[in-house]
């Protein structure tokens, strides 16, 4: 069974492409670097989300699965901090004019056991999410690109991960680790991180689109 993830990848880019810092307005630099779309992808900023554990309905190759689910959001933009607009789009919106190159790591439990929260360690990215094992559980983390044009239009195309890791060290007020990602483009970006969980917080169904839809996103100038 293979729970498809694509179509939340927008929604969830846009998430930390309006929350790219704390409320004081940004923790510095990010250490990710690397070639997005055929640009130098330098980032002025980097941030971290919670995306807190709720049962939400998947769709699969087969039928919509309800499983209990968590994750971690960490991304990295082309912006300075903007927890405060990710407050006033409530997870619905993006930043216009930017360039977003988020990691997700998702836990989840198809058999209505809890998911847990996402801990320390190496996570491999993938396009694919793994079968469940014989308790129900399992964990996923793939990559996701934006870039937008004036109207938060996406422009970047179906760019996809095609392999790389997420090291997780430490989880508390700030994350830390270390990071290295290919893309189907070509692209690739690596290096070590050190970035502040943004204030803003959401559930994982709102945070992976349940009730987001284009009449009501907000696309910050």
């Amino acid at each position: 069974m293979t729970m498809r993830m694509a179509a939340a990848a927008l929604v969830l880019v846009g998430v930390l492409g309006a929350c790219g810092g704390d409320d004081g307005g940004g923790g510095g630099p990010a250490g990710l670097r690397g070639t997005v779309l055929g640009q130098p992808f330098e980032p002025s900023d980097g941030a971290a989300l919670r995306l807190t554990e709720e049962a939400c309905l998947f769709e699969t190759e087969l039928s919509d699965v309800e499983a209990n689910a968590s994750a971690l959001l960490v991304g990295f933009g082309t912006f300075g901090g903007l927890c405060d607009v990710a407050r006033q789009t409530q997870a619905c919106g993006g930043k216009a004019n930017a360039t977003t190159v988020s990691v997700l790591v998702l836990r989840a439990n198809v058999l209505g056991g809890a998911a847990g929260a996402v801990e320390p360690g190496t996570y491999p990215i993938s396009r694919e999410t793994p079968v469940p094992d014989a308790q129900g559980r399992l964990t996923f983390a793939t990559a996701l690109v934006s870039r937008t044009d004036a109207t938060c239009a996406d422009t970047s195309g179906a760019v996809e991960p095609t392999g790389g890791s997420i090291t997780i060290d430490r989880l508390s007020e700030r994350v830390t680790g270390n990071a290295s990602v290919t893309f189907t483009d070509g692209g690739s970006v690596s290096g070590p991180f050190d970035v502040p969980f943004c204030a803003f917080s959401t559930d994982v169904c709102t945070g992976l689109g349940a009730g987001c839809g284009a009449a009501n996103e907000i696309c910050v100038p």
